[in-house]
């Protein structure tokens, strides 16, 4: 997998957490009156279970995604740059 699509893929899981996450807590609202502390408190950890996820997979997300504005950039600087000092790759292409 390129850099580009473990960033989309560690950002869809990011925000599927960030909805288990909202739907647990509007739950332990909702359920409140009825089940008592016991059960809006559950549901409460799950929604604390599910940001503190959100917010891990998004750390992780900070190290891999692509940097520079588009994927391939230092590819091409360097293509840029044999162009200008007419020296050649000392390394294979990938």
């Amino acid at each position: 997998m390129t850099r580009t699509a473990w960033h989309r893929l560690l950002m869809t899981i990011v925000v599927v957490f960030l909805v288990i996450a909202a739907l647990s807590y509007v739950t332990s609202i909702v359920l409140a009156p009825s089940g008592g502390r016991s059960v809006a408190g559950l549901w409460d950890g799950w929604a604390m279970f599910a940001l503190v996820a959100a917010i891990a997979f998004g750390v992780v997300d900070f190290f891999v995604r692509p940097l520079g504005g588009q994927s391939g950039d230092a590819d091409v600087m360097a293509e840029a740059e044999a162009a200008r000092t007419g020296s050649t790759p000392t390394q294979r292409a990938r």
